[in-house]
């Protein structure tokens, strides 16, 4: 399978046909040398080892799975920044953190308000909450896994 910048695949198949596998070995959650095959990205092998999730993350490759894990009682900014959130003088720069939320949201279309707690929302929102923060970390690659699934026929 070959992948260029710009290009939308889709992978179809039965269930138990590894699409969710292909999709696990892409984003790091299967370490290097666990499955048979390789991964050429911008002209490198990657080897996702040690930290393997993280190492897809830095080499600009996220995913965003059918269920959502966004933390219901946070806000969208909170989830969006969870785990690197911006500090200014050891404490977090509310402000900066919603500021650039907004930012995201408007960067893709989104009509959310970063204060907003998650679980107001529908779970269209959710799940386009959860691409934003996904693309929040500067994606290059974003490997979507079932993103409809969830959405009524509205949505």
């Amino acid at each position: 399978m070959q992948v260029k910048r710009g290009e939308i695949h889709g992978l179809c198949g039965e269930n138990g046909a590894g699409k969710s596998t292909l999709m696990k070995i892409l984003s790091g959650v299967y370490r290097y040398g666990t499955y048979n095959g390789r991964i050429i990205y911008d002209g490198e092998e990657l080897k996702f080892e040690e930290r393997a999730i993280h190492q897809a993350m830095e080499q600009g490759i996220a995913i965003v799975y059918q269920e959502l894990t966004l933390v219901p009682s946070m806000t969208v900014g909170e989830n969006v920044y969870l785990g690197k959130e911006p500090a200014e003088h050891g404490a977090i720069n509310w402000n900066k953190l919603y500021a650039d939320t907004q930012n995201i949201l408007s960067r893709y279309g989104l009509d959310v308000e970063p204060q907003a707690i998650v679980r107001h929302l529908g779970v269209g929102k959710m799940q386009m909450v959860e691409i934003a923060k996904a693309l929040s970390e500067n994606a290059r690659v974003l490997i979507l896994d079932e993103p409809t699934s969830a959405l009524s026929e509205a949505e």
